[in-house]
């Protein structure tokens, strides 16, 4: 099939994963994987698969989603279209069909699709349903000034833009990985790079704030993903402390909150408690 559309494949070590996604994407463009210098079979299912390996530069910021990124990858990208994914991430056929029909028209530059996140390896239900600006012209948008979390800036006019319907046969489906471990982990590093974006912008901590945000994520979370049962309120319960764990790391970057500076206050404390033992066993000594 003659496309307009390169699907972009964010990887590192996903060589449980990447088959399904080129193998799901393949027939409708062309796949372009950017690997983070992966170690494990990544390189070899991707060229097996048919899709075209590019090792991406270390660059100083730690998300892909940047401007420095995105003029290394489009002049590998020949067409007009891109589809920006991740390992994690299949479609089905209905909506590889729709991507590939609004394309062919220059109708629209920008398309947001609808997501569908399942979790803890439940597939009944989605654990949470939004939207994603995925689908774009390349030259419709840009990632300066990007922040974590975000897709760039479109750059066309609000009628260029369309929002596809939230319906199963238009959505993305991200099966997101994680155990409860893996979570704290990823998502503290995640936290870490907001807080400091935020403490750059000059945003401040706030209690209000933070447990306002708790509150969205879990009913963002939960509002679908009840139907998950035990998994779903675990999972909701999940995001709203990845939450709290931001505004933490922005209080802890305000006030300079180190492991240093934790043991230097406690060396005072320390201090007084040694001296006074030492003292008292002065005095008994003279």
């Amino acid at each position: 099939m003659k496309s307009n559309i390169t699907f972009l494949v964010f990887t590192f070590n996903e060589e449980k994963r990447i088959e399904y996604v080129i193998r799901n994407l393949i027939h409708y463009g062309e796949v372009l994987v950017l690997d983070d210098g992966s170690t494990d079979k990544t390189r070899q299912i991707s060229e097996a698969s048919g899709a075209r390996f590019v090792v991406r530069p270390k660059l100083e910021i730690d998300y892909a989603e940047n401007q420095q990124m995105f003029d290394f990858i489009k002049p590998l990208v020949k067409t007009d279209w891109i589809f920006w994914g991740y390992a994690d991430n299949l479609m089905p056929k209905s909506l590889l069909e729709k991507l590939v029909e609004l394309s062919s028209s220059d109708k629209y530059k920008y398309v947001l699709l609808p997501i569908f996140t399942y979790n803890l390896g439940k597939v009944d239900y989605p654990m949470e349903k939004g939207y994603s600006p995925r689908f774009f012209r390349k030259d419709f948008i840009n990632f300066f000034n990007n922040y974590v979390h975000g897709l760039g800036k479109f750059t066309g006019f609000s009628d260029e833009i369309i929002k596809l319907p939230m319906k199963d046969e238009f959505a993305i489906r991200h099966f997101s990985v994680y155990n409860i471990k893996k979570f704290i982990g990823n998502h503290m590093r995640v936290a870490d790079l907001e807080a400091s974006e935020r403490y750059g912008a000059k945003k401040k901590f706030s209690i209000w704030r933070m447990f306002i945000s708790m509150l969205r994520y879990f009913y963002i979370y939960y509002r679908d993903g009840y139907k998950n049962g035990r998994v779903g309120l675990i999972s909701a319960l999940s995001l709203s402390f990845y939450r709290f764990m931001m505004f933490a790391r922005l209080y802890e970057i305000e006030n300079n909150i180190t492991l240093e500076s934790i043991e230097d206050n406690y060396s005072l404390k320390k201090n007084e408690l040694v001296k006074e033992v030492e003292e008292s066993f002065n005095n008994i000594s003279n």
